[in-house]
């Protein structure tokens, strides 16, 4: 590969990286926006108040996020249109038939059973029903089915009953002007539409005292009461505490929805709460689901992971457990290395006393006078090699120290065959000049071997003539 084709691949990396980060930092850093529909109960009910605050904070504090608030006709219907797509949120109640592809925000507040009668209608009970004419909510919302199954619990006959469905505008009138006995509905403790009822006409509160029976049959339901005065403090309306039954108003969300808005959804509930109680009071009975005791609907993971936020990780969770294998491994990394060294230390120090024993029997090959006093160099040469090869195999010496020896050793092997031909081939032809005095060393093996030749070669002597 050139010069210049690496450099300009380097330039493309490094330019692929930086629009990588940059596309990474403005899709973190982009406003949160999208359009959904909430749907709630008819206009001017409580579900329906609180959908129309919660979508007025929502768009303050996420202005790209508009919430569009749809007008249904309860909790049974908007569940049906959160399954078909036609909703991405709503309010419902908690005992309406959950659907695969719902999941929980946050339990909103708790509606209560109220059962009102005339006071010139003769019913003391709920079993004084039959026989009456009775304003049930529309027949699409969650109050529509709890009346029957409440009526079953206590054994009315349906049909010695005259239910008559309407919404909240036409009930009110019905029961005003008698054309009703009694009305029912399930809706927030203090409700501004029955609150109105007590002024314009003579109305009593029936008790509903099975509430922990009903729980038995339907987990949603709970024993509660309504308080005393909660519509009017003199006379007080109700005379005293009065025992009913409560279900919980809950936020839902489609799955699909995504994480992102629903844990905004979720932060502005709870962080925005003060804002939300200045449109609707019940904004202030908001709270989280007891997610470790379970809910009847699986909870979001958008609003799973706002209310996580502050959960020890996993991590953090186990941190004096990993503290203490940090600190084990700490020590026996320790050791470890202390052992490593020293071992290592060691095999250096075997290679030193070799490197010292070679160059001492190299001294001594130097110093040998004859070839007997050099075969014993040889031989301790021979003994030392297989001895550092005998290290090598059982790790008291590594690879590089045997080099290191391998060289110290093929010097002193070299020394001493020198030094041996040197005896071998005498002193005149091993590199000495009677002559001139001057010691030299053959430069090369052939050239002491043509030496050694000439040598053995008888000089031709000429002898002079008699009487020359």
């Amino acid at each position: 590969m050139s010069r210049d084709l690496k450099f300009w691949s380097l330039i493309g990396f490094v330019s692929l990286v930086a629009v990588a980060g940059i596309m990474a930092y403005v899709a973190l850093t982009a406003p949160l926006s999208g359009k959904l529909r909430l749907g709630a109960d008819p206009v001017n009910s409580e579900p329906y108040e609180m959908a129309t605050a919660i979508a007025h904070v929502i768009s303050r504090t996420y202005p790209h996020l508009e919430i569009e608030i749809v007008s249904t006709g309860g909790s049974s219907e908007n569940m049906n249109r959160l399954t078909n797509g036609d909703l991405d949120l709503a309010l419902v109640q908690a005992e309406v038939i959950s659907r695969q592809n719902v999941s929980l925000l946050a339990v909103l507040y708790h509606d209560l059973f109220q059962l009102l009668v005339r006071d010139d209608s003769g019913i003391e009970t709920l079993k004084d029903l039959e026989g009456k004419r009775i304003a049930l909510p529309p027949v699409t919302s969650g109050q529509y089915r709890a009346f029957w199954f409440l009526a079953n619990h206590y054994g009315l006959a349906p049909e010695r009953i005259v239910a008559i469905p309407m919404n909240t505008y036409q009930a009110d009138e019905a029961i005003v002007n008698g054309q009703v006995d009694a009305i029912f509905r399930v809706r927030g403790p203090r409700n501004s539409s029955i609150r109105i009822l007590f002024g314009r006409t003579d109305l009593r509160f029936i008790p509903i005292d099975q509430g922990d029976a009903l729980h038995l049959r339907q987990p949603a339901y709970t024993a509660s009461f309504i308080p005393k005065g909660s519509y009017r403090g003199d006379p007080p309306t109700p005379s005293e505490a009065l025992p009913t039954v409560a279900v919980d108003r809950l936020l839902v969300a489609r799955d699909d929805v995504p994480e992102e808005i629903t844990r905004a959804i979720t932060s502005v509930l709870f962080e925005k709460r003060r804002d939300l109680a200045l449109r609707t009071p019940l904004a202030a009975l908001i709270r989280q689901p007891e997610i470790k005791q379970g809910t009847m609907l699986p909870v979001h993971e958008g609003a799973l992971g706002y209310y996580e936020r502050e959960k020890p990780s996993f991590l953090e969770e186990k941190a004096e457990f990993f503290a203490l294998i940090f600190s084990v491994l700490v020590v026996a990394t320790s050791i470890a290395v202390a052992v490593t060294r020293r071992f290592y230390e060691r095999q250096k120090g075997r290679i030193e006393d070799y490197s010292i024993e070679l160059l001492d029997l190299e001294k001594s090959a130097k110093a040998a006078e004859t070839i007997p006093e050099l075969d014993i160099c040889k031989h301790r040469l021979t003994e030392i090699l297989a001895e550092a090869v005998d290290d090598m195999r059982h790790s008291r010496i590594n690879a590089e120290g045997l080099q290191l020896f391998s060289f110290v050793w093929e010097s002193v092997n070299y020394t001493i065959n020198d030094h041996e031909e040197q005896l071998r081939l005498g002193p005149n032809l091993a590199g000495y000049s009677g002559t001139t005095g001057v010691t030299t060393r053959p430069k090369s093996g052939n050239n002491r071997k043509r030496q050694a030749r000439h040598s053995r070669r008888k000089p031709s002597t000429q002898t002079a003539p008699a009487g020359s």
